[in-house]
């Protein structure tokens, strides 16, 4: 067995505490250190969702009112909110502002392609998805709302928060405790969503 799938620290304690995958303790120290899932209600849309983690806590934290949306290409069965199973490529955000209720206050993302064992390949596949989603972030989300992401570090990371610090306030690099050590994952964490016209114009 290799040491990534080696059961760890934070394994055994997603087991003990009936959440589907350790990535959940990223998200929680994420949001306990920048607030980002609302409490008493709001909207949360939580793309490439499967198996579940990332959502279960949204609702642990933002209690039965919260309005909750998941999108993955794989089934994900006891889903905590409204689940869509298709391809972020091929979702609407209307149609997801519509099954929210309204514009989203968090869209979080934990995508990551089938990893194919070449570094420089699975970094850009990887891109490609945080640029869909945060496409999908730009549209589904409500004016000061906030977007996080899992990133491949690489060179292409560099553009890629670029584009994203071109519609918020502030953008964050975040290695979570939870993550393992030989990983090469980060998250970028956007809060305060500019309006429209507002969003820096492009340098001629």
């Amino acid at each position: 067995m290799s040491d990534r799938r080696r059961p760890d620290h934070y394994s055994r304690k997603a087991q003990d505490e009936g959440f589907a995958a350790r990535s959940v303790y990223k998200l929680q120290e994420i949001d306990e250190k920048a607030r980002l899932l609302p409490r008493g209600g709001g909207r949360v849309l939580d793309l490439g969702c499967c198996p579940g983690s990332w959502s279960a806590y949204a609702r642990q934290v933002g209690g039965p009112q919260l309005s909750l949306v998941g999108v993955d290409v794989s089934p994900t069965p006891r889903y905590a909110g409204v689940f869509l199973q298709g391809s972020i490529y091929d979702i609407y955000p209307q149609q997801l502002i519509e099954k929210l209720g309204g514009p989203a206050d968090l869209v979080m993302s934990d995508m990551a392609p089938n990893t194919s064992g070449h570094r420089f390949t699975d970094h850009t596949r990887q891109i490609a998805l945080v640029d869909q989603a945060l496409v999908v972030a730009v549209a589904a989300l409500r004016v000061g709302g906030s977007f996080v992401a899992k990133v491949f570090e690489g060179e292409e990371a560099k553009g890629l928060e670029e584009r994203v610090k071109a519609h918020f306030a502030e953008v964050k690099r975040v290695k979570p405790k939870a993550t393992r050590s030989e990983s090469v994952e980060l998250f970028l964490v956007a809060t305060r969503k500019r309006a429209a016209e507002a969003a820096p114009r492009p340098q001629a």
